[in-house]
């Protein structure tokens, strides 16, 4: 059985099902790969499949009425994630309610894969900050959700009741979140409020690079986020290469899970659990 549970939550855009890679074998090299081969489920959490085929039909209908196509498919694709996860949520075929239920999904199954309702890990990225907040937010509403998996009408919520904890993360140890848009979704709002304090050990740390335009530090958004969160101001890709190339512009949002500052603490924490 395995001693914890590191799931991983991709940004908008197009994305391969292959997007953790490198946080995957950086991690695992640092926490050593015997190691982590022997306590460490990981396994990451892939939503884009519920989207793309969507997005690239609207797309081929569009391409030849159209000029600046690659900037154009880019915000097609992009940002289309994130207005087709936040409209519509309700009934069981909306994006919203089958996004949900990947998750969820990757939930019950790290629960079998340590037998119990082992410490757990989420990293998640860009959109994907806002996708995991709004299902622990969901998760946590005791009267059931609005929408969602956890809404009164869903079939699919476990019965029984320690993976019920675990699937509504009751068991999550550490919030891990780069890039995060999470204020591009609620700065409208008069009351923000973040997800609640889900144990005793909880914790939500949140990486920002000032130059990424898409990631954003989440205390400023309301005195509730400021006690909850630890933002992290970091340098993304400030290596060598990327130093130079990508770590002063908004071409960091793509370079935190090949970050030392963001893999260090990721991969420290881990290895505390085995």
């Amino acid at each position: 059985m395995k001693k914890i549970a590191v799931l991983t939550l991709h940004g908008m855009g197009k994305t391969e099902r292959n997007y953790s890679k490198v946080l995957h074998e950086s991690s695992a090299q640092r926490v050593g790969e015997v190691a982590w081969n022997e306590s460490v489920h990981f396994y990451p959490i892939y939503y884009q499949d519920i989207l793309q085929g969507n997005q690239n039909a609207v797309w081929a209908r569009s391409k030849s009425q159209v000029d600046w196509k690659k900037l154009r498919q880019f915000f097609l694709f992009s940002f289309s994630d994130a207005t087709s996860l936040e409209s519509n949520k309700a009934g069981i075929k909306s994006a919203y309610y089958l996004t949900q239920k990947v998750i969820l999904d990757a939930l019950i199954d790290a629960y079998h894969e340590m037998g119990k309702a082992g410490p757990l890990v989420i990293i998640a990225h860009s959109l994907g900050c806002q996708v995991i907040s709004n299902y622990l937010w969901d998760a946590s509403r005791p009267k059931g959700a609005s929408a969602g998996i956890w809404s009164q009408d869903s079939v699919h919520k476990p019965d029984d009741p320690d993976l019920n904890r675990f699937a509504r993360g009751k068991s999550l140890n550490r919030l891990f979140t780069t890039g995060c848009n999470i204020p591009i979704f609620v700065a409208g709002q008069r009351d923000i409020k973040p997800i609640p304090k889900l144990n005793k050990v909880f914790q939500w740390h949140n990486y920002y690079d000032e130059d990424d335009v898409l990631g954003w530090p989440l205390k400023p958004l309301s005195p509730r986020y400021r006690q909850l969160v630890n933002d992290h101001e970091i340098n993304a890709g400030g290596g060598l290469f990327g130093g130079v190339m990508k770590s002063w512009n908004p071409l960091s949002h793509g370079q935190y899970w090949d970050d030392g500052e963001v893999l260090g603490p990721v991969s420290s924490f881990i290895r505390s659990k085995i």
